[in-house]
């Protein structure tokens, strides 16, 4: 049993290593916790005390202290799991308001209170298993029951999947402690199933980490991609930093020494060494405003925050993207039915953010294509949705959208870091960014921004009036 115990708090440390600040994530590796107290309990019982009473290193205190740790794990295993594991199913299910929420914390684990007074702690410690059983399997079929509608409910695709290999991760191990610690000890006193739960342990270990970096488990997935990109934009970000300086100071000597050839060529009439210089100078220039640009979009993103009207910021992005849906003969569709929505938020940033999205989508859509902009309320956020019906990518390529430098456009005057950009600016706000692409299909981009932020309700229009200049417009 120490391999069932170090299993599943290994399990939960990565979990709460890798995504700490997550409501479900933390109730996920709570139960992890509680279940390998059962595995601590025997440990004690069965490898510990008989290795040190073999080896005459059994002190009556250092007895005591065990035995007080073997009860301990144990009714932590069997009263802490179940409640553990219904929190967890109903923070990642999204059943519930947050307000439920926090009254369900404090009202389920009123039974372990009085479970207190009916278990046995003189060692061994002997539980109740009939009362166990009566509110024990009903929190874990609640627990599994959520879960499986969670995954039912799911429109999402990608969190679709997600949900069902959480579901398939936790359903054996909760469906074994069922059987094995509940059922059996209640109703026909078999004591000795739990033997195979080495066997479950390992099915959940291998499949929480191989689901878990490939597809994304608990959160799993999704935090190495985070503390990928957020490493390699800090690494961007100190590396060009430095070669920003290094450059602005050679170069700095550069244009000097070329400013007083030219000057010297000039006086001397020589117009082609004077013409030399000033490719030369032109050059230059064209390299510290290169690096520049770079060092903006790669720089930790500090917001200048105030309350700012998010339909107004989409006007102007528009506005500034007028050009390009011009050339290209670009119809945008607003269907958005508010005429004001007020964010806490960073109007400069959020309106290159909008831009950038806009000026992808007409680029990556033929002559007279269609971008739609729409927004929907979901229960936490205010999620605007850009949609185009232009050339899609295929799988592979949206996996890497998010990379720094990654383009697909493959022109000298991109760097790759208009989406990785938006990404930081989301973040920042405690929002998140989502793209769906289908190749020749279309790409939906969503911007989801906690309600939180909103500081004014939505406001339902009259009748249909015109949002910005690019409203249903056709170069």
């Amino acid at each position: 049993m120490v391999f069932v115990f170090i299993a599943l708090w290994t399990i939960a440390a990565i979990l709460l290593i890798i995504n700490p600040k997550n409501e479900s994530t933390r109730w996920a590796a709570l139960t992890a916790f509680t279940g390998g107290g059962g595995g601590l309990s025997r440990t004690v019982t069965e490898t510990i005390l008989p290795y040190l009473d073999k080896y005459q290193l059994l002190t009556p205190s250092l007895e005591s202290i065990l035995l007080k740790l073997h009860m301990f794990g144990s009714f932590m295993n069997h009263n802490g799991l179940p409640y553990c594991f219904l929190m967890y199913a109903v923070s990642y299910s999204d059943i519930f308001h947050n307000k439920v929420k926090s009254i369900l914390t404090w009202v389920l684990p009123l039974p372990i209170v009085g479970m207190f007074f009916l278990t046995s702690f003189t060692p061994p410690i002997e539980h109740n298993f009939l009362v166990l059983f009566y509110w024990c399997v009903p929190y874990l079929i609640m627990g599994l029951t959520s879960l499986s509608y969670s995954y039912l409910k799911e429109n999402n695709l990608k969190r679709k999947r997600s949900r069902l290999f959480s579901n398939l991760v936790a359903f054996p191990p909760i469906l074994f402690q069922i059987v094995a610690n509940y059922t059996l000890k209640a109703f026909f006193d078999i004591q000795e199933i739990w033997r195979f739960m080495p066997f479950v342990i390992t099915f959940l270990l291998i499949s929480f980490l191989l689901l878990g970096i490939k597809y994304g488990v608990l959160g799993v997935r999704l935090k190495f991609e985070k503390d990928r990109l957020y490493g390699t934009m800090r690494a961007i970000s100190y590396g060009t930093s430095v070669l920003n300086h290094t450059i602005k100071n050679e170069v700095g000597k550069i244009r000097i020494v070329t400013d007083e050839i030219r000057n010297m060529a000039f006086s001397a009439q020589q117009e082609k060494i004077a013409d030399d210089a000033v490719v030369v100078l032109e050059s230059t220039k064209h390299m510290l405003d290169m690096v520049s640009r770079i060092q903006s979009q790669t720089q930790d993103i500090l917001l200048k925050e105030g309350v700012y009207d998010v339909i107004d910021i989409l006007s102007r992005a528009l506005s500034m993207s007028k050009i390009i849906l011009d050339e290209r003969n670009i119809q945008t569709n607003m269907e958005i039915d508010t005429t004001t929505l007020f964010l806490t938020c960073d109007s400069v940033h959020l309106q290159e953010t909008f831009h950038n999205i806009i000026v992808n989508a007409a680029e990556a859509m033929e002559h007279h294509g269609i971008l739609t902009i729409s927004m929907r309320e979901q229960r936490k956020h205010i999620v605007l949705v850009f949609h185009d019906n232009g050339k899609g990518s295929t799988k592979e390529e949206l996996s890497n959208w998010f990379d720094p430098f990654y383009s697909t456009k493959h022109r000298n005057h991109n760097y790759g870091l208009g989406l990785t950009y938006c990404y930081n600016v989301l973040q920042q706000h405690g929002g998140s960014i989502d793209i769906q692409s289908e190749l020749k299909v279309g790409t939906t981009v969503s911007l989801m921004f906690p309600k939180r932020r909103v500081r004014s309700a939505m406001l339902p229009l009259a009748e249909v009036s015109d949002v910005g200049s690019n409203q249903n417009h056709v170069g």
